[in-house]
């Protein structure tokens, strides 16, 4: 419990200092073509990416992905 919990809240931590750091990161890495066709600034492809990285750790730090986990579950290999 104690490590989904830390885990969970370094996810949220890494990427909301990421995304609060987006225009240095691109300044950094430079422009993605894809991103800027699609998304119109790769900016936007970063930001998306780190809310879906906060979006797992909070879904991991209450558990909800051990819930989805085959290996965790009591009827593997039964009918």
């Amino acid at each position: 419990m104690r490590k989904q919990i830390i885990l969970g809240s370094l996810f949220m931590l890494i990427g909301a200092v990421l995304i609060y750091y987006s225009a240095q990161l691109v300044d950094l890495l430079g422009k993605n073509a894809r991103a800027e066709k699609y998304l119109g600034w790769t900016r936007n492809a970063i930001v998306l990416f780190w809310f879906g990285i906060i979006v797992l750790g909070v879904l991991y730090m209450f558990g909800v992905l051990d819930m989805w986990s085959p290996l965790k579950s009591d009827s593997v290999g039964t009918f």
